[in-house]
């Protein structure tokens, strides 16, 4: 016997657009809420439910059968917003931006730059030997990927994975540092 929640899946399934719709309706808000505590921003959580939603409609006919609408509605969910926290980077500006930028500044936020700077470089430097080389190659020597990957004879899915593991440890590592400074 199948629940409510199945047979308006099951029509989903077959392109019936009201059923769409009383999904819709029935979790857009609990997907919304659980979205909104993980990214903390209102406008991307909205985006994540409606990318979600138009997905479901577009793969309608190939979207598998299940026990729990609930629980694969939220498993997508989870998958969309950990996609998302993984794409956001720490932004390391442009040095040279950055020094002509301080060259008009008073001699204290020069000095501040500089120790910036040099919390930066050993935080890079505090980096474990891979993910160190990796991020260098990066963000330091401007090379892609795809010719890190051929450089070290890695997989371009494992620099990708030592490059989020860098942009983690150095986000954590400056957050840390900020908090103690106030």
């Amino acid at each position: 016997m199948y629940s409510d929640e199945q047979i308006i899946w099951n029509q989903v399934c077959n392109a019936d657009a009201k059923a769409y719709n009383a999904l819709y309706e029935k979790y857009w808000e609990e997907l919304f809420q659980y979205a909104y505590k993980i990214v903390g921003n209102r406008q991307d959580a909205e985006e994540l439910v409606q990318d979600l939603f138009v997905h479901i409609w577009n793969k309608r006919i190939t979207l598998p059968p299940v026990q729990s609408v609930k629980a694969y509605l939220f498993t997508a969910m989870k998958h969309r917003v950990l996609n998302r926290l993984s794409k956001r980077k720490i932004t390391i500006l442009d040095i040279d931006t950055v020094e002509e930028t301080c060259n008009e500044d008073s001699p204290l936020e020069q000095l501040e730059y500089k120790e910036s700077e040099r919390a930066l470089a050993t935080r890079i430097h505090a980096l474990p030997g891979k993910m160190k080389e990796v991020f260098t190659m990066h963000r330091i020597n401007n090379l892609s990927i795809t010719e890190i990957a051929e450089q070290t004879n890695t997989s371009p899915q494992t620099i990708r994975n030592q490059l989020n593991s860098a942009y983690k440890k150095l986000r954590l590592s400056l957050k840390t540092l900020l908090f103690s400074l106030f």
